[in-house]
């Protein structure tokens, strides 16, 4: 853990694959753990260019560990409490997000302090007159399919129109309960029973209407539909994967011309 001391751990879902991905915030160097999907959509995100994460360990140059929950919409905890941020040891239970899915700190630690001695590696440079450089060859040219991005792409329309439409029914409800309700008292004076029955409906509909609002989870759905979204419409290379934008896929092609905006691979539709 010496090669750690100093340094920041961001823990979080990987974009795009799903699986824990850990990362040294100075460096921004990661490395992910366990299969893709595994991490639950209640876990936030890893973004190590962005410095963002579900939660981060402090190493301090003592050794101690501090762990923090970075996303105040998210949670974390440490051995079944919620916490802001605590002092933890490699013996403590940690969990993250709702779904209290658990994740491994010596694991956690190993794995960072892997990255940060390749990075050491990394750092020195060798000899050039000792260690003669081969002569650099043409890099090949990368190229992936992304007809899958259109499925993504109208998949997540399909589902907010779905969304809509459910809330212009309830809307539409609340409204004709108005109309019932202003309408019941005079026919209940001119035509008797019918101003009745009109109230009936007039309450049945704000009844309708007031446990559609009270369990409404819209913005929770949009938000899960978004996040999920953003994994999923990527660069398909798997030495990329970033995020391609909130533009539909036909617009995407042409604004793109059928290359990675950020590793400039080649795309093709098949």
């Amino acid at each position: 853990m010496d090669n750690l001391k100093g340094k920041t751990i961001l823990i979080g879902k990987e974009p795009g694959q799903g699986r824990l991905l850990v990362a040294i915030q100075e460096t921004g160097k990661c490395c992910a753990i366990g299969a893709p999907g595994s991490v639950p959509a209640c876990v936030s995100r890893c973004k190590p260019a962005e410095g963002s994460a579900h939660a981060k360990i402090a190493v301090g140059y003592d050794g101690c560990l501090t762990l923090t929950n970075m996303k105040a919409q998210n949670v974390t905890f440490v051995n079944g409490s919620e916490i802001a941020f605590k002092r933890i040891s490699l013996s403590n239970s940690v969990e993250l997000g709702k779904d209290h899915y658990s994740i491994n700190v010596p694991a956690i630690i190993e794995s960072a302090g892997k990255i940060a001695s390749l990075q050491m590696q990394k750092d020195v440079k060798p000899n050039p007159q000792s260690h003669p450089q081969p002569n650099p060859q043409p890099s090949e040219k990368k190229i992936y399919n992304i007809s899958h991005l259109e499925h993504v792409w109208n998949d997540l329309q399909a589902k907010k129109k779905e969304i809509q439409a459910k809330q212009k029914k309830i809307n539409l409800v609340r409204s004709g309960c108005g109309v019932f309700t202003m309408c019941a008292m005079p026919c209940i004076f001119l035509f008797g029973p019918i101003g009745y029955v009109l109230t009936g409906i007039g309450i049945l509909g704000n009844v309708y209407s007031f446990v559609g609002l009270k369990n409404d989870d819209t913005a929770e759905v949009v938000e899960k539909l978004n996040e999920d979204f953003q994994d999923r419409y990527v660069c398909p290379n798997p030495d990329c994967n970033k995020f391609l934008g909130n533009m539909s896929y036909r617009l995407l092609k042409k604004q793109y011309s059928m290359h990675c905006p950020y590793c400039k691979s080649e795309f093709v539709e098949k």
